[in-house]
């Protein structure tokens, strides 16, 4: 008596320059799937991907001009249940870390969990990581706050100007239809966002504009900006904009005391070679 074979899911990420930066991990279960869907980014990273395993398959054929991405995104996750549901084991690749900016990858997670089948998402490598390394960013050093950039124009967000600001897909900011494929229509957007930056740092505050290299032999662009300058910028669709830290705030003398602290004491403790 035969018995029904369960499809299964695993989501994958690339890494942002996929020929350097795609894990032993994914690099197995993609070799290992019945199928891989990609969203990739570029032809390179997919030819990586589709010498790894022939049935691959891209997923960029349901972008289109005017189309909302909204859209788009839930007609990925459809195609990769309907796989899964066929019995298939599916792997799926994306660009970058497979849960950061990804929404197909984690609604195609969760509906292949309701249906009671196997599915999860391995790290990859992300863009945030390559702008750590890039820009010799500590996260833990001021603290870091991170923002989709129209989020941050149409929300109440409370900036603290001690903590690193890493503002994410500039090109895009104030656009609301999430149908817009360039980055042509962004001053008025980066505009605002200037304004409000400038609630918060002087005119002459530097700021970043970072994009991580795709590609092995590329370079990081880095542009270093005034805050003054910043809504004449020309970012494009993978732009980040960096708001480095003003400093550290001061101690609470209060929270140091009840701990029976003083703030030379930690200072020591922190900078030993300054002793």
């Amino acid at each position: 008596m035969g018995t029904t074979k369960k499809g299964s899911l695993i989501v994958v990420g690339t890494g942002i320059s996929v020929a350097g930066q795609m894990t032993v991990a994914a690099r197995s279960h993609i070799e290992n799937a019945d199928i891989v869907f990609m969203g990739i980014m570029n032809k390179i990273g997919e030819h990586v991907v589709t010498k790894l395993n022939s049935n691959s398959v891209s997923l960029d054929d349901l972008y289109e001009e005017g189309k909302s991405r909204a859209l788009t995104y839930s007609q990925m996750a459809d195609r990769i249940v309907q796989s899964v549901v066929e019995g298939n084991k599916v792997c799926v690749a994306f660009y970058g870390h497979p849960g950061v900016f990804v929404t197909p990858s984690h609604e195609a997670i969760r509906r292949v969990q309701e249906l009671g089948l196997e599915a999860q998402m391995l790290p990859g490598v992300s863009a945030e990581d390559c702008l750590i390394a890039d820009l010799g960013i500590d996260p833990s050093r001021y603290g870091c706050q991170s923002y989709e950039a129209t989020q941050f124009l149409f929300r109440d967000y409370r900036i603290d100007p001690h903590m690193t600001q890493i503002i994410w897909q500039i090109g895009l900011a104030g656009e609301a239809t999430l149908s817009v494929l360039d980055a042509n229509h962004s001053q008025s957007g980066l505009a605002m966002l200037a304004d409000i930056l400038a609630e918060h740092y002087p005119s002459d505050h530097e700021l970043i504009i970072y994009e991580a290299a795709t590609l092995p032999l590329c370079e990081p662009k880095i542009e270093k900006v005034m805050l003054r300058e910043l809504e004449f910028a020309k970012p494009t669709l993978v732009s980040t904009l960096v708001v480095p830290s003003k400093g550290m705030p001061a101690y609470r003398q209060d929270r140091l005391a009840k701990l029976g602290l003083t703030e030379q004491q930690v200072t020591n403790y922190r900078n030993p070679t300054l002793n």
